[in-house]
């Protein structure tokens, strides 16, 4: 080989360690195609073949704590060593429908090709032999690897699995692979035997964000498409047209798949790529409710807010929620803001609705993607709606203004009525937005109130 694995020197030691007590080591897994692909690798996964789980745990303990993370897995974690993971070789037996339905049969003895044979790919199958530093590749990992297509370790054992679909499908986001025929037959199985329905909201989340944080998210969610793996506010998409003089490319779902990739070039420049990678997957969920037989999809943002809201149960987190909702319901704002010269006052009431939910600078690169996601956007068309905005930043700047009317201050002026405070202080900030000083401002909601206090 050209290069040798990039251990520490701590990891050597206790490397060596392990040899002396009589065990054998390999690096498998994830690291090795990461190695092979010149590609740093955060995530170490070591496997100790010869010595028992005790004997193993005796080895590390002088080096630090040792932490056991699953004991039926044989599985351990060093403190001092961060990113390594320990196990010893194991078989799994499939008990039940669900994900982790498993008998584990750890086997210090277990021939390399057993071993092997539970991965998932071929190209995850391979092991680095720390002791000659070599790779062992019993399954022809490294011409898949080299050709860039996923393949099944194992055909009777990988529909054991269900996650293994997302991971094909992350896999083909995050590396541009391919996915061999008949392993894309057995994904497709799987999905009509109803084995993604076994998964847990957080795994399909999980791989879910690792498709999206791809270089080639459409790759994955299009194999996703194929195999009729999508949930259905997503499937949808599929056969929902659009009207061919505004989107040429075809239907919402070709659209989406733009928009998506585009916002893969660009999500390092907004607050929080993840969430914007959502929002754009997200972003046209509302138009399979709304589009007309003539293509029109009047209030798809509106409608897609509202379907995210009630439907969308893969995001469990408040804030990302509040976000994702937001630029869902606001992606089209700036672009028709820029279309008809929109006056300042609504664009300091835009400012307001999304103020601390989503930056206006994350809905400005949606915006922008969601135009070149057509396919038929001309440079002007982009220069027009980055010069509006440069404008009225310039003028508004690129936040709400903090409100000059308080609820303290209308307790002190004596308003009363205290559960129409909100009502209040949402026509006062829009008074404050017009150009009203603070007197004029209390004034007025003292007159519009029947307030006859202070």
């Amino acid at each position: 080989m050209e290069s040798k694995f990039n251990l520490t020197p701590l990891a050597l030691d206790i490397f060596e360690a392990i040899k002396q007590a009589g065990g054998h080591v390999y690096l498998v897994g994830g690291c090795v195609r990461d190695f092979l692909l010149k590609r740093r690798s955060k995530d170490i996964d070591v496997e100790v073949h010869h010595l028992s789980f005790e004997a193993l745990k005796e080895v590390l303990s002088p080096f630090g704590t040792v932490q056991v993370m699953g004991a039926s897995f044989a599985v351990v974690h060093l403190s001092t060593l961060e990113g390594y993971e320990f196990a010893l070789p194991r078989i799994e037996e499939k008990t039940g429908m669900k994900h982790q339905d498993f008998n584990i049969i750890v086997d210090p003895d277990l021939p390399l090709e057993k071993a092997c044979a539970r991965r998932d790919f071929t190209i995850n199958s391979m092991l680095y032999d720390v002791e000659t530093e070599k790779v062992i590749d019993i399954y022809s990992g490294q011409e898949d690897l080299k050709n860039g297509i996923l393949r099944a370790t194992n055909k009777d054992h990988f529909s054991e699995d269900p996650l293994r679909v997302l991971r094909g499908a992350s896999f083909m986001s995050r590396y541009g692979f391919k996915m061999d025929g008949d392993t894309k037959n057995l994904c497709q199985s799987i999905v009509e035997e109803g084995g993604l329905e076994t998964l847990s909201i957080e795994r399909i989340y999980t791989e879910y964000c690792k498709i999206l944080m791809g270089l080639y998210p459409s790759q994955g969610f299009n194999f996703l498409r194929d195999i009729h793996g999508l949930p259905f506010y997503l499937e949808d998409l599929v056969t929902t047209h659009q009207r061919t003089d505004y989107h040429p490319e075809g239907s919402v779902w070709n659209h989406t798949m733009l928009v998506t990739d585009l916002a893969a070039l660009c999500k390092h420049h907004t607050s929080e790529p993840l969430w914007f990678m959502w929002s754009a997957l997200l972003h046209d969920i509302g138009k399979p409710l709304v589009t007309t037989p003539e293509g029109h999809a009047y209030g798809h943002a509106e409608e897609g807010a509202a379907l995210f809201n009630e439907k969308v149960d893969l995001i469990l987190s408040h804030k990302q929620k509040k976000y994702i909702y937001t630029m869902i319901q606001y992606h089209m704002v700036l672009p028709t803001f820029s279309r008809n010269h929109a006056r300042k006052i609504k664009f300091l009431r835009f400012l307001k609705a999304i103020d601390q939910k989503a930056p206006l600078k994350d809905l400005l690169y949606l915006a922008r993607c969601d135009k070149l996601g057509r396919g038929m956007v001309t440079s002007a068309s982009i220069n027009e709606l980055n010069e509006y905005i440069e404008e009225m930043i310039s003028i508004c700047g690129d936040h709400a203004p903090a409100a000059i009317v308080t609820g303290k201050d209308l307790i002190n002026e004596g308003f009363e009525n205290h559960q129409d405070y909100s009502k209040i202080l949402s026509l006062a900030y829009d008074y404050q937005l017009q150009g009203l000083n603070k007197e004029v401002i209390i004034r007025r909601l003292k007159n519009e109130t029947g307030c006859h206090c202070g």
